[in-house]
């Protein structure tokens, strides 16, 4: 009887107790309005939007909350910008916020420079890899970035019909042959690896991402690599926004929710192949290899020595490289095509500029041209803008001494606080007309707008913690985009089609699927579109 009535008050504290806070309300954060009923309670409401069911995704959502009010509270302790002046304040590189308690919860027992939430170990961290990401390495990454974007364009070239018979026409099912979205992860996911370990999984070959994994308990088992990836965003991004409870409610969901269950299982076949492709990595290391990669500096040291890393940290930043190197990009090229097509005079104005920079020899597009042309990377950049792979709140805390303004408002100490690169994106006083698709805005060579453009856009966050793989993913960006558009022509399934998006920190296309013939350089084809 004791033991029922124990658990019995603590079940009544855990639910009095953030009642009894909200209306205390000790850091006046009850003036922004709630983003649902239950924010000013539990961070868990947070996790709540993110995971259901609606017919807009979740960063839209909030993104429409925050038109009509400029903060909205997202949770107990948290508030969620929608002016672009808080990616300065929040992100730029003299903020003095920090990242949340929910990266140190995503670690999976080692740290990374990704996730880590000290300053100090972020800057030794970068100091041992920063080399292995500068620019000038572009160099060594593209052979194996053209080896992938060589075999997608086989695979298309067997996908290729015939031209449809006039613009607008529909097209039947059995000729949208091109899943960009399966396509473009295999090609992403797999570029990843090659740059950032020297493995080439061989998924573009085999048309799939089928792999027997091996489990550190040695039970084998054939899963489905991305997905795997997928499902572990998918169940941490619903839960680990309460960090002080996400181990117990890993344990619960895994245990009482089937869907929950078969994340996790999939979640679990994702860490076990990191940690199998990080041992090989380490393996051919120890044999000797010098292999120019993201993973040598943290085998061996610039004199040759073990590098200063715990095993556990180097699979950590295993998983940030797969992850991050191969989601992002591979979702950007997904939303770029999808942009180009959509709006039938970008693309012209892109193939024009192919067409003078490219021949029909070049099978792949070379970097050393595709750097050079400002309509494709003003074309990506804008397909970021709109459709950011990040689009999610990053998290920062504010200053544990002292208040801080961000976008104008005077936040209390150690609060936390964040802007979506997708509401960033959208703030009209930086990106006028911010719903429409406008490559054209990248292009004011020298002006002020695009300065302050510059200072808005966070595709790959911002300030000291920006994205250190950036160069890499450009690299992925222009050599393909570049080739599949000089190449081929594309349709939409309908002149109405239309994109959906899901998110769950990344921002993930729905479902693309096209109609793909060969193109004759020099002309250009009117699609099935409209330009919107």
């Amino acid at each position: 009887m004791f033991a029922v009535w124990l658990v019995a008050s603590c079940l009544l504290f855990a639910l009095v107790r953030p009642l009894i806070r909200y209306c205390q309300d000790p850091k006046g954060l009850r003036k922004y309005p709630n983003q649902n009923t239950f924010s000013g309670l539990t961070d868990l409401a947070y996790g709540w939007e993110v995971g259901r069911r609606h017919h807009l995704f979740h960063t839209r959502r909030l993104h429409q909350q925050l038109l009509k009010n400029p903060v909205v509270r997202v949770g107990p302790n948290w508030l969620s910008f929608g002016r672009g002046q808080a990616v300065r304040d929040i992100y730029g590189f003299n903020s003095p916020c920090l990242k949340g308690s929910i990266y140190d919860s995503l670690q999976s027992g080692g740290e990374s420079l990704v996730l880590t939430t000290s300053r100090e170990f972020h800057s030794q961290r970068r100091g041992m890899v920063a080399a292995s990401y500068a620019p000038r390495n572009i160099e060594l990454w593209e052979p194996r970035v053209v080896e992938s974007t060589a075999i997608l364009v086989s695979k298309l070239d067997s996908m290729c019909t015939t031209a449809p018979p006039g613009p607008g026409a529909a097209i039947p099912q059995e000729q949208l042959a091109f899943d960009a979205n399966h396509w473009f992860m295999l090609y992403g996911f797999e570029c990843a690896i090659k740059i950032g370990l020297s493995k080439d999984p061989g998924w573009l070959r085999q048309g799939s991402d089928l792999t027997l994994v091996t489990h550190p308990d040695g039970r084998k088992e054939y899963a489905n690599i991305i997905d795997c990836m997928h499902s572990s965003s998918r169940a941490n991004a619903t839960l680990v926004w309460d960090a002080a409870s996400f181990p117990i409610m890993k344990k619960l969901t895994n245990l009482l929710s089937p869907w929950y269950a078969s994340q996790w299982h999939n979640a679990s076949n994702w860490a076990a192949y990191i940690e199998q492709i990080t041992a090989e990595r380490v393996e051919r290391g120890e044999q000797g290899e010098d292999l120019h990669d993201l993973c040598q500096l943290m085998i061996r040291d610039r004199n040759g020595e073990a590098a200063n890393i715990s095993a556990i940290d180097r699979i950590t930043e295993v998983h940030q490289i797969v992850n991050g190197g191969g989601d992002g990009p591979a979702i950007s090229l997904i939303n770029t095509i999808y942009y180009l097509v959509k709006h039938p005079e970008s693309m012209r104005k892109l193939r024009e500029e192919l067409d003078e920079a490219l021949s029909p020899e070049n099978v792949v597009a070379p970097w050393s041209k595709m750097k050079k042309l400002p309509y494709l990377r003003a074309c990506i950049d804008e397909s970021m803008r709109l459709s950011p792979p990040v689009a999610t709140d990053l998290l920062r805390k504010t200053p544990s001494d002292r208040s801080y303004m961000v976008a104008g408002e005077l936040i209390p100490p150690d609060t936390n606080v964040s802007i979506s690169a997708y509401t960033a994106h959208r703030d009209p006083e930086y990106f006028p007309d911010p719903e429409a698709w406008k490559p054209e805005r990248w292009l004011m060579n020298g002006d002020e707008k695009l300065r302050n453009m510059l200072a808005i856009y966070n595709p790959f966050s911002a300030g000291g913690r920006a994205c250190i793989g950036r160069h890499e993913a450009t690299l992925m960006q222009v050599v393909c985009i570049g080739t599949l558009i000089y190449r081929y022509d594309f349709a939409l399934p309908s002149p109405d089609f239309e994109m959906q998006w899901t998110d769950y920190f990344n921002l993930w296309p729905v479902e693309l699927r096209l109609k793909v013939w060969r193109r004759q350089p020099g002309t250009i084809t009117l699609d099935s579109s409209t330009d919107a």
